[in-house]
This record gives structure tokens, sequence and C-alpha cells, in this order.
């Protein structure tokens, strides 16, 4: 019986491969693009990297790398967009999205999307279909008005990397109309690699069989921005390695106004006593006015090193780093905010880094002082 198993999970692996080798020699057959007629952005183009697949339980993983160009067909500019990425015929894990903030996509304007992401998809999905769907969650414009169906909640994240793109723009800006040459490049990181804030990798994981009850718990330390609408005040979790449960984190809403989610921050302490800062990650809780309430993650947490490599973690910092009202108004900390909550420019540095000021270092290295310049005042006069 084991070997009749095997036998047919054998045919089942080639019947896909012969999917797959079908589909390399005729792209649409790796890929059907979901974009509806009124889409802002189509496709122009794809290609396909060192993809593969192989076995992993009773599907069949894809390690998926490729570039899609898309092209602005809108009349508005946009400024980002969330790309859905599905394996049809399976859950979650046969589901991802690729987000690309500040994106500055003129009308008529290509730009090309990287993904890279390891889906997984059933033998027993029929081979006559796509391989994979690539479709549009939800795309912001810049005058933060959206299309999509938005079923990831993408326009949400969307409008906080934007926001934070605008004041990033605005104190790059600042410092340039200011003269402040000297802080201009110690905040675009210009010259100074051994000064650059490292972000540490941050994954969920749905795995309901590794709750990691058996290890003592940590607690959970709170970092807060002083104008911050909602603080946190603590929490525990569960750890290991580079794991972690979290059992609870208290928050505490000193605003008036009901709110609706906040996005966690995380800062991580690593065995050698080193600070890293991790990604953010949203939390639907809603707050009445001058109230607290207490929220958890039910996934696990993966945290991993700037080189990807799995990390010991020796103390957690938890703060709140964007937060949404019921009315549909959102906070981010100020400039202002990060450099009242810490005096340590490390820590500063890491807690204002933001794909945009990403881009601006990056037009900064290749196009100097005059290309910054023309970045940030289009309209001015030569």
């Amino acid at each position: 019986m084991r070997s009749s198993t095997r036998r047919t999970l054998v045919i089942s692996l080639l019947g896909l491969a012969s999917c797959f080798y079908l589909a390399a020699a005729d792209g649409a057959r790796w890929i059907d693009f979901e974009f509806p007629a009124d889409s802002p952005v189509l496709v122009s183009s794809f290609s396909l990297g060192p993809t593969r697949a192989h076995v992993l339980g009773s599907s069949m993983a894809l390690d998926l790398h490729a570039l899609v160009v898309l092209r602005n067909t809108g009349t508005k500019p946009i400024a980002g967009l969330t790309l859905r990425v599905e394996a049809p015929g399976l859950s979650s894990a046969g589901k991802g999205s690729v987000t690309v903030p500040s994106l500055h996509a003129q009308p008529g304007d290509s730009f090309p999307v990287h993904i890279d992401m390891q889906l997984r998809r059933p033998f027993s999905t029929a081979v006559n279909s796509a391989v994979l769907k690539i479709s549009l969650d939800c795309a912001l414009f810049s005058d933060l008005t959206a299309y999509g169906p938005d079923t990831l909640g993408s326009h949400r994240a969307l409008m906080v990397y934007e926001l934070e793109a605008r004041r990033d723009r605005q104190y790059v800006a600042y410092l340039l109309a200011t003269g402040q040459l000297a802080e201009l490049r110690r905040e675009l990181n210009f010259g100074l690699q051994d000064f650059s804030p490292l972000q540490l990798g941050l994954a969920l994981f749905q795995d309901a069989n590794h709750r990691l009850s058996y290890e003592p718990a940590m607690q959970i330390g709170a970092f807060s921005f002083p104008d911050a609408p909602v603080q946190a005040v603590g929490g525990a979790a569960r750890v290991e390695h580079n794991q972690v449960n979290i059992s609870h984190i208290r928050l505490f809403n000193r605003s008036r106004k009901t709110v609706r989610s906040v996005d966690m921050g995380w800062i991580v302490r690593d065995e050698q006593g080193r600070i890293f800062v991790a990604g953010t990650l949203p939390a639907t809780t809603q707050i009445g006015p001058v109230a607290t309430a207490t929220t958890s993650e039910p996934e696990t947490m993966r945290f991993s090193r700037p080189g990807g490599e799995p990390m010991s973690i020796a103390g957690l910092v938890t703060f709140v780093n964007a937060v949404e009202f019921a009315d549909g108004k959102l906070w981010i900390p100020t400039r202002a905010d990060i450099n009242a909550a810490t005096a340590d420019p490390i820590l500063r540095r890491q807690l204002a880094a933001s794909p945009e000021q990403q881009r601006l270092a990056d037009i900064y290295r290749k196009k100097g002082l005059a290309g910054l310049e023309r970045e940030l005042y289009p309209n001015k006069q030569e």
C-alpha cells in the first residue's frame, strides 16, 4: 500500500513537472494576470528568473522569482500598490502579496515589480490551469484616493507608507533648503556605512502545532513616542531562539477618539546585546476613548538577521508605530516624536528608516545634490 501511494505521488510529480515544462515554453500558462478593464495599471511584460518546484508534503512548493513590468494606464500618479499572488486551489499557504511603496509612477510610466516568494500548490490541482494568478489588490494614488478590492487590507498599509514618505520628503527638503549638508548626508547614509541602520526580517507563520507553551514567558518591554495617541504598556511572549508567540500586549488609548487598529513595531535585542528594529505588524484592536485593551498575535513571529540567518532573541520591546481611528484618519510619528523618544542616534536612524528615505538616498548617490533638488522641487525654475 505504501509503494502504491509513492508511485501515485511520483506520477503526480511528473505530471506537474510536465505542466511546468509547457509553461516555460508558453509564459501565459505560468501566470494568469487578472486585471479589470478599468485597472489603472496593466502588464507590459514579465519574465521568470530561477523559479523552481519541489515536493513539500502533499503539495508542490513553488520558489517563485519573477519580474513583472507594469504601466500606469490611468490619469493619476500612483504612490504605491499591492499585488495579490495566488496558486489556485490552495489555502493561505498558496497565497501571498507584493507591496511596492514610494512608487511615484506618473501616467504613462512603466515600472518593475519583483516577486520573490514561496507558494504551495496541491497535486490535485488541474494541470491545464495557470500555475499562478496575479491580480491588483489596491493602488493608492498621489491624491490619496485608491482603486481595487482591498481584500488584504492593503489600502491602510499603503496609506501609512505614503504618510511616512511625505514626512521624510519634507524633512530632507528642509535640510536641503537650510543648507544642513552634513546632516543631510547623515540622514541619507552617504559615506557612513558603519552607521547605517540594520533592519531585521520579520515573518509570520501559521503553526498551530508549534505554540511555544513550554518556554517560560519573556516580559515584553514598552517604548513610546511622547505624543502617540496610543501607547504600549507591556506584555508577555513565549520565545524559542528566533521564534516568538505573543501571549498578550496591553495598550492604552490616550485620545478621546475610538481606535480601530494599531501597527505594532518591534525592537529586538540579540544574545550579544545589540539592538535592532524589526518590521511592524497590524493589530485589529478596537479601543474606546481613554481606555485600555489587550491584543495578541495568533501566528508565530520569526525574526532573521539582515543577511537572512535566524537570530537568538534575548529581549523584546514593542511600540505603537501607527494608529487608525474609527473615522479613518491615521497617526504616524513625526520626526520630532522620534527625536524626543530616544537620544540614541542609531535607534533614531532605525526608527526613521523608510522606503522613501532609501529611495532619496539612492537618488543622492547617483545624481548628487542637483538630482536630489530636482526630485524634491520638480517645478523649480533653473
